[in-house]
């Protein structure tokens, strides 16, 4: 009987001294932070962070006492001695900001936790927090970015969710531009000008069709352009720039368009504008060897617009 006793003894002494040789030079895996999370939450992330490092080919040490809470400090120095760990990763769990988990994982050393890797992201829900270890597992091995990780199978919700965008209007516009230039034949100036834009907080950007005639010399013009507003208050000077097709004295082609002026209402649905244009037209000179073109080089217009 005593002989079967001390041989038990034997075999569970080996066993344990077994264990402890194995142990050495593994990783050690802890929670440094849980986040007020329940126990057994806190434990299946850790598991699923052991588990993915293993599936990486880290060995993680399996020693009852890397489970729990670790932060780090002179006592789990002294576990990471005992164990002679050559690696320690420490999983940082933040609480819960409504549904969401903010979840970490650091790879520090050994000696003094310095960092030496760290990657972060959040879990829409609890149900997801496996899906972000596994992710964040693989960022820092591979020293990158857990955004980087993203597969189709471990994409999360957030990511996955539609973009918020900053918000913006569509306006239509019509104006009546003075083409501020006036030729030798008759008639007054007549002009007529239809925009559509898109205006945000600090720009706007459309396509703008304008025609301008005064005294027999007149233009047409149709292009694209973009506006700066440097405020968003009630009014704003606005600064802009565009280019397009256009046509004067019979001519046509390429064209600039440069344009500065006042925008009002802006905390309005209906908003006015006025200001100057200066469009330059890419296009004239000698017609044949003694005619020269009558385009002009520039034309100035005024502007005003009322825009819905």
């Amino acid at each position: 009987m005593d002989r079967r006793i001390v041989a038990h003894r034997a075999a569970f002494a080996f066993l344990a001294i077994a264990s402890a040789v194995q142990a050495k030079g593994t990783a050690v895996v802890v929670v440094a932070d849980d986040g007020g999370l329940d126990v057994s939450a806190v434990r299946a992330i850790r598991s699923v962070t052991a588990f993915e490092l293993r599936r990486r080919g880290v060995e993680v040490s399996e020693d009852l006492r890397t489970e729990g809470v670790q932060p780090p400090d002179d006592h789990l120095a002294e576990l990471v001695e005992d164990l002679d760990a050559r690696r320690v990763f420490l999983v940082r769990i933040g609480g819960m900001l409504g549904s969401k988990v903010p979840m970490s994982l650091d790879e520090v050393t050994p000696a003094r936790f310095s960092p030496i890797a760290s990657a972060s992201l959040s879990a829409a829900t609890l149900d997801e927090a496996d899906v972000v270890a596994q992710r964040l597992v693989s960022a820092v091995l591979d020293r990158r970015s857990a955004d980087d990780t993203a597969t189709m199978r471990t994409v999360t919700l957030t990511e996955s969710r539609r973009f918020e965008k900053k918000p913006g209007e569509r306006f239509l516009s019509f104006g009546f531009p003075v083409l501020l230039t006036r030729g030798n034949g008759s008639g007054g100036p007549v002009g007529f000008s239809l925009e559509y834009f898109y205006e945000a907080q600090s720009f706007r950007a459309g396509l703008l069709l304008e025609t301008a005639t005064n005294g027999g010399t007149g233009l047409g013009w149709f292009g694209i352009g973009a506006t700066w507003l440097p405020f968003d208050s009630e009014l704003s000077p606005y600064l802009g720039a565009g280019i397009g097709y256009m046509g004067a004295s019979n001519e046509g082609g390429m064209g600039g368009r440069l344009e500065v002026g006042m925008e009002l209402f802006r905390l309005h649905g209906l908003r006015l504008l006025g200001g100057v244009d200066l469009i330059v037209p890419f296009f004239g000179g000698t017609q044949s060897g003694f005619t020269t073109s009558s385009v002009q080089p520039v034309y100035p217009l005024g502007h005003v617009r009322l825009a819905f």
